[in-house]
């Protein structure tokens, strides 16, 4: 039988639990100043690459034709070009 939920005396036995306190050691600390440097570096390293990829978007936006010669003519007025024919 499939039950929905918890038992009510699952709950009462979690409730009755005394809590407990964890006591770091030496090796803890030792490894939780380990990761912070690294995920400090990871931080870094990432921050620095978010910057060079926006620098060089905002970059060739800039490059773009902001004149408006090339609006001057439609297809249409332009006479029949093609790189691809061989004629």
């Amino acid at each position: 039988m499939e039950s929905k939920g918890f038992d009510p005396k699952d709950l009462e036995e979690i409730s009755s639990r005394k809590p407990t306190k964890f006591k770091m050691k030496k090796s803890d600390y030792k490894e939780l100043g380990r990761n912070l440097l690294l995920g400090s570096v990871d931080f870094a390293v990432g921050s620095i690459k978010a910057v060079g990829l926006i620098v060089t978007l905002n970059d060739n936006n800039s490059k773009t034709n902001k004149s408006s010669e090339h609006l001057k003519y439609s297809w249409e007025d332009r006479p029949y070009e093609s790189e691809n024919r061989d004629i």
